[in-house]
């Protein structure tokens, strides 16, 4: 998946294209769909585990096999994630996340009618299966079809359309039973996805790597972006497994995959994937008086608008001051929450645990939650986008698989209050690795974001990679 903004304008003059919004949000609404197979899995699984918990589905779960439905998801996606590098290379990534749509509403046919336990298991893992390509591959075809100015957006919107599919997933479990949520979310996620996508046509960057310079240039004109230029050491087969080690040996290349998997790394473990995927049942161990369908709704509609409100704002404040805004506001809150489980007199505040839960879920949706995948985004070399890209969502998806895991676990040896003290550290770990380490990109293209893990006149270090703002005003333009 490449690099956008760089190469020679479409046409036989050099006057600038007009980057065609309406195409580009067209292809991005596609790709974010196509994690709606993902989302919406969170959301049965939730449900599944909450209702038949409840005595609804004709069979009855153990806590253990509770745990594994809801993970089964993220097990899926695991084995799913990883494959995805090797089918972008021969298919694209479109192609890839279009033809996945079809098996995984397979799955979710397979969760419908499932009558006992191995068969729910079976059907949820074949949906994060074949979810978890697209998983993958969205950040990187959506930054190799997005224009500089509108990328931060763009690259944002896939948060707020897979939370709408969780809220609908959600939603539904209140008037349908959990086998027609099934079959209603995946006929909503499938069938939008496929028309976006057989109208969008593949990036450039995939089509220039396979040797089809004229429908390339057909796909540059669609998008309204420049042609890229063809990377000097790819060729129709793509990359091979010892060229693609020896890139990453290169520190230009290891050093933005290592901050990559860091941020991932701190995302996974900040507690708010394990509340999510728990959410209907974890709600109720607060003691609020609130419905937990309601309130698990109410927490996603509050990602919705925080990211609406991070879309409009990244590429004005940028990456890092969001981050740091989030990051920041997370640990209050999760102090604050595991506060009120160590301090006796804080007792009569009962709403201080889910008002402070709502606060932390809402900075996270502000910064932490999707910014570092639009930052992901932009600084996996163009030469690592299939390899690195594949490799950091797997990386991300294990680490998730072990949050979840052992969320339940860690909730009954450290109590509430143990748990989100924990998840303070964490996020307070990535508001220092944000602070040190993570350079800012907004208005730079890809090429020159690239540039800045680039060994110049003096040695790397974390400081230089945080000089960028000044950096900024030197570039003649993204």
């Amino acid at each position: 998946m490449g690099r956008t903004t760089e190469g020679e304008p479409q046409g036989s003059n050099d006057a600038p294209l007009q980057p065609r919004l309406w195409a580009q949000f067209l292809a991005t609404l596609g790709a974010s769909m196509a994690v709606g197979g993902w989302a919406v899995g969170i959301g049965i699984g939730s449900l599944c585990v909450d209702q038949l918990s409840r005595g609804i589905g004709g069979f009855v779960l153990t806590a253990e096999q509770q745990v594994w439905i809801v993970t089964s998801n993220f097990l899926g996606t695991v084995v799913g994630s990883a494959v995805a590098g090797k089918l972008s290379k021969r298919f694209g990534a479109r192609n890839t996340m279009l033809w996945c749509c079809v098996p995984a509403v397979a799955g979710f046919i397979v969760t419908a009618f499932a009558k006992c336990y191995n068969t729910l298991l079976i059907g949820r893992l074949i949906v994060g299966l074949f979810s978890g390509p697209a998983f993958v591959l969205h950040v990187f075809y959506i930054s190799a079809v997005a224009s500089p100015q509108y990328r931060g957006f763009l690259a944002l919107l896939p948060d707020i359309v897979y939370m709408v599919y969780v809220i609908l997933s959600l939603v539904l479990g209140v008037y349908f039973p959990w086998w027609w949520a099934a079959i209603i979310s995946a006929a909503l996620f499938a069938l939008p996805t496929a028309v976006a996508l057989l109208i969008a046509p593949s990036d450039p960057v995939y089509l220039l790597r396979t040797g089809r310079l004229i429908e390339a240039k057909k796909a540059a004109r669609f998008f309204g972006i420049r042609l890229p230029n063809p990377e000097p050491t790819t060729t129709e087969e793509g990359v091979s497994h010892k060229s693609t080690w020896t890139l990453v040996k290169q520190p230009r290349h290891y050093r933005p995959l290592l901050l990559s998997a860091a941020l991932l790394l701190g995302v996974a473990f900040c507690g708010y994937m394990a509340v999510l995927s728990y959410s209907l049942v974890f709600l109720r161990t607060l003691g609020s008086t609130l419905d937990a369908t309601v309130v698990s709704v109410l927490l996603c509609v509050i990602r919705i608008v925080a990211v609406g409100l991070v879309s409009v704002l990244i590429d004005r404040l940028g990456r890092r001051v969001l981050l740091l805004f989030s990051a920041a506001g997370m640990t209050a809150s999760y102090l604050a929450l595991a506060a009120y489980f160590y301090i006796p007199s804080l007792a009569q505040f009962t709403h201080m645990p889910l008002l402070a839960l709502i606060l932390a879920i809402s900075f996270f949706c502000m910064g932490v939650g999707p910014v570092p995948w639009c930052v992901i985004g932009e600084i996996v070399p163009a030469r690592l986008s299939d390899a690195g890209g594949a490799a950091l969502v797997l990386f991300y998806n294990i680490t998730s698989l072990i949050g979840v895991q052992v969320f339940p676990p860690l909730l009954a040896a450290l109590g509430i209050g143990g748990v989100f003290a924990a998840h303070a550290g964490v996020t307070g770990a990535i508001l220092l690795l944000v602070a040190a380490a993570v350079p800012e990109t907004r208005g730079l293209s890809l090429q020159q974001i690239e540039e800045l893990f680039e060994d110049k006149d003096e040695e790397y270090t974390l400081v230089t990679a945080v000089g960028t703002p000044v950096g900024y005003n030197t570039f003649s333009g993204a």
